[in-house]
């Protein structure tokens, strides 16, 4: 993205942010509540758009794109999907195929497949025929992730994947993720609430305060920065265990 700026009536949501994401990556947006995260994603999403600046997906507009188009390129996972109750958990991660065979006609076989393998992945294949009310909220959260897999993109941009989830479900949705990165190639947009989650998990971080990019780098130095600490209006004192970072705010 470029120069990318949105606006919502007279209020300046994102100003001038230009950013480049490296394919087989994972990026992820922190700051402050009100920072322009959720929107700064949305708008790579191709879900907002823009007053300024563009996105682009190896060259080309993401605006540009009609919403096949963009579905056979990005997925998303929102912070907060909605679930349309009354469906099944097979049936429900078979809509990221849509876009490879319409609303009008059958999956093909390979859209079956593709959708069988997401739900081992995931281990999922035993609730495929459970109503998607049943489940938990760490189950029903694979469940979206797995929506988005099967769209087989090569970019995800993720709101808050593990808002809600117990600490167990936080780290096996991030390392799943981890995983399609190094293994698989895919390129990860997320933003996150938890800073030592945030570092521990991405290779870059980037900051934002009030719609303005304050710091990009990697998620080592971000986490260390006195940036950070100033954004988020207090001391932060980051210790090492066992080579990892964890970001502990300081109380006065």
């Amino acid at each position: 993205m470029l120069g990318l700026s949105v606006r919502a009536g007279s209020a300046t949501l994102i100003s001038d942010v230009s950013l480049s994401v490296d394919a087989g990556t994972w990026c992820t947006v922190i700051g402050p509540n009100g920072a322009g995260k959720t929107t700064l994603v949305e708008t790579v999403a191709g879900l907002r758009r823009s007053s300024h600046g563009t996105v682009t997906l190896s060259g080309e507009s993401v605006s540009a794109m009609n919403e096949r188009q963009r579905a056979l390129r990005v997925a998303v996972v929102p912070q907060h999907p909605t679930i349309p109750f009354g469906m099944s958990v097979h049936d429900y991660v078979s809509l990221g195929r849509t876009a490879y065979h319409g609303l009008l006609r059958a999956p093909s076989a390979a859209d079956r497949r593709c959708v069988g393998d997401v739900l081992e992945r995931l281990s999922l294949t035993e609730f495929a025929a459970r109503d998607v009310a049943t489940l938990s909220g760490g189950e029903r959260q694979r469940m979206v992730l797995a929506r988005a897999l099967a769209q087989a993109t090569t970019v995800m941009v993720l709101d808050e994947p593990i808002t809600g989830l117990d600490l167990r479900h936080q780290i096996a949705i991030l390392e799943l993720l981890q995983n399609e990165v190094r293994e698989c190639g895919l390129t990860v947009l997320a933003t996150l609430h938890d800073l030592t989650l945030a570092g521990q998990f991405a290779d870059r971080l980037v900051l934002l305060d009030q719609g303005r990019l304050v710091l990009d780098g990697p998620s080592g130095e971000v986490v260390r920065s006195r940036e950070l600490a100033e954004c988020y209006g207090m001391e932060l004192r980051v210790i090492d265990v066992d080579g990892a970072d964890v970001v502990i705010p300081v109380r006065h």
